[in-house]
């Protein structure tokens, strides 16, 4: 499941292990730092493969991650109907994936991730302040133009532009790099849906 691009880390609880995802590829369990492949039976087996980490475990569910920012997670057709929370409830009816810890559905996605964080509302557009915000939407609106047009009917752009906008605000200083994690996570999801853009130039991301 994909959704706002900018992930810092990943941590996964299972049996009685932690296994943290962290940047550059670097893995822990239980806090120390181990090398890949790792194994720690019955319940993990992580490996690298090129640029990705995998994390697969006795339950089915697999992690995949980027190294940086961008994360999937899956788990088998078992698990249809019997999944709650940020991924929502493999129903097969993504109408109500946005279901919070009350039950009810809500109508925003940051109202909706919002309800499984615990403690505060989190919005870094607030934070940053006007001339950020005002930045972010300028430059995630290349996702509405022509480059990434022919994927528009099969990935609707607006839920990524107001990840894209989010993102943007919470990175400070790493906006270039956000913005392209952001556009690839987005190409990425156009490719599993059969459309391949030649997306990169000198001036976006480069080639």
């Amino acid at each position: 499941r994909k959704g706002v691009s900018w992930t810092k880390e990943v941590t996964v609880f299972i049996g009685d292990i932690t296994v943290q995802l962290l940047q550059d590829w670097v893995v822990k369990v239980n806090g120390e730092v181990v090398t890949l492949p790792f194994l720690r039976e019955p319940y993990i087996y992580v490996e690298r493969q090129t640029n990705t980490i995998l994390l697969n475990t006795n339950i089915g569910l697999k992690v995949l991650w980027s190294g940086r920012s961008h994360l999937e997670v899956s788990v088998p057709g078992s698990y249809r109907g019997h999944t709650c929370g940020l991924c929502g409830n493999f129903n097969n009816y993504y109408q109500d994936d946005l279901r919070m810890p009350s039950g009810r559905l809500s109508l925003s996605e940051a109202d909706f991730g919002n309800s499984w964080r615990p403690g505060e509302n989190v919005d870094p557009c607030k934070d940053a302040g006007y001339q950020a915000k005002k930045s972010a939407n300028a430059r995630c609106k290349v996702l509405k133009s022509a480059v990434f047009k022919p994927c528009h009917r099969v990935v609707p752009p607006e839920p990524w532009y107001g990840a894209c906008v989010y993102d943007l605000c919470a990175c400070g200083a790493n906006t270039d790099e956000c913005l392209c994690d952001t556009l690839e996570a987005y190409a990425s999801q156009c490719r599993e849906a059969g459309v391949v853009l030649q997306w990169r130039s000198p001036s976006l991301c480069g080639e």
